[in-house]
């Protein structure tokens, strides 16, 4: 069995480009149409992530998802999508990612492991990530791996996301910790990110 600082020190090394892309891709492309309609198995999976949301008692981000899903603002990305074959290319493994040309996103294009290689919560926490990044669009015109990261930290205890819940757990508390702390110190003294950091 691995050890906590093994699974500190290899998820350090493999999530450097996890969420790379979900910060918002500003490209003069960005208003052209990327990725591909929902299947009902994802929208299923999409739903349920919802469903796990309310029950957890985060009602706001819960609505906030099932607008954009109105919106038809959630996406699957396509075998051939781009962004993501730039970033697995470079060695990163995205879940998924905001695209925006300013305060209006277009599109949030889910990666195909979004669906296959997380557990129920885990697409939960990622979901709430990129609602981060679309509200900031939305009221900013911009947004950095700060708005993801900390819309993810500061509800997963109350989402229940876990060590159980693998890569997406340790992905949230490594980009909290290079993200977020840096701008705001009280971050710093919370326990988990100390053990984390020190593990």
């Amino acid at each position: 069995m691995k050890t906590a600082r093994y699974k500190a020190v290899h998820v350090k090394a493999v999530i450097a480009l996890l969420f790379a892309f979900s910060v918002g891709l500003c490209r003069s492309d960005s208003s052209a149409q990327v990725g591909r309609p929902l299947t009902t198995a994802e929208l299923t999976q999409i739903n349920a992530s919802l469903s796990l949301m309310r029950t957890a008692g985060l009602g706001t981000q819960a609505n906030d998802g099932q607008k954009l899903l109105q919106l038809g603002m959630w996406r699957a990305a396509s075998p051939d999508d781009a962004y993501i074959a730039e970033a697995q290319k470079a060695g990163g493994t995205p879940y998924a990612y905001t695209l925006s040309p300013g305060h209006q996103p277009t599109a949030i294009v889910l990666a195909d492991r979004f669906f296959t290689e997380t557990t129920p919560l885990g697409r939960a926490a990622v979901m709430i990530h990129e609602i981060g990044h679309y509200k900031a669009y939305v009221k900013s015109g911009r947004s950095d791996e700060y708005d993801g990261y900390k819309a993810e930290y500061d509800t997963y205890p109350q989402l229940g996301l876990s060590e159980k819940d693998g890569l997406v757990y340790f992905a949230m508390l490594d980009g909290t910790a290079e993200y977020v702390v840096p701008r705001d110190k009280s971050y710093a003294k919370r326990p988990d990110l100390q053990q984390f950091l020190t593990n």
